[in-house]
């Protein structure tokens, strides 16, 4: 766990946002029917940096730690491919969802949620480790993004009118000054980005 300190003269002490994040995620996993899948013991929430002002600027990924159809291999051109072991609490996980500051928490509460959704949305329905896979050319996100989004928009509507009375709305609503502003400790979880390890094949494979 990687600590980030914010103003001195802050009134609510630390703030762990990966573990608050988490705690909103299971919130959604419990309440839409179409995340009913996603078992939040085998994902880790993590938070990455990314400074750019461009409009093209990274808000929130999904790394799935298994390659097609949840295999643990992948053999490509004579050469063998495995993920690293990500390990929680002893239990091996399946995926790590990204959320990167501090262009993902200065977007408006909506925008946070609908980030969220259309990285949980990726997620494969069977929770195997990989992604959801839209079609046969942009597996990503099928024809269009826009297309992508709408799946879940009904879920996303039907959480924000439930959430908006709770205190995970007054977090949603803080961009990162007010965060400082309120935190003297920002604390949250870190992790480099997992990548393939590359062998050499077995020749008889």
């Amino acid at each position: 766990m990687a600590a980030r300190s914010a103003t001195k003269n802050a009134a609510l002490g630390e703030i762990n946002i990966s573990d608050v994040l988490t705690l909103i995620i299971q919130e959604i996993v419990t309440r839409s029917p179409d995340f009913r899948h996603i078992n939040l013991l085998r994902m880790l929430v993590c938070i990455a940096s990314n400074k750019s002002n461009g409009r093209g600027a990274i808000y929130g990924k999904v790394v799935p730690l298994r390659f097609r159809d949840g295999a643990g291999e992948l053999y490509h051109h004579g050469k063998r491919y495995t993920m690293p072991v990500v390990m929680c609490n002893g239990i091996s996980q399946l995926y790590l969802i990204y959320f990167y500051f501090p262009k993902f928490f200065d977007l408006p509460a909506m925008e946070k949620l609908r980030v969220v959704f259309h990285e949980l949305y990726h997620i494969n329905p069977l929770f195997n480790g990989d992604i959801r896979r839209m079609g046969r050319v942009r597996e990503s996100h099928g024809s269009s993004r826009k297309n992508f989004d709408r799946q879940f928009e009904e879920s996303l509507q039907s959480f924000c009118a439930h959430v908006a009375d709770t205190p995970y709305m007054n977090f949603l609503m803080m961009d990162t000054a007010q965060l400082a502003r309120n935190f003297s400790i920002i604390t949250a979880r870190r992790m480099k980005v997992p990548r393939p390890i590359v062998e050499k094949a077995d020749q008889n494979t």
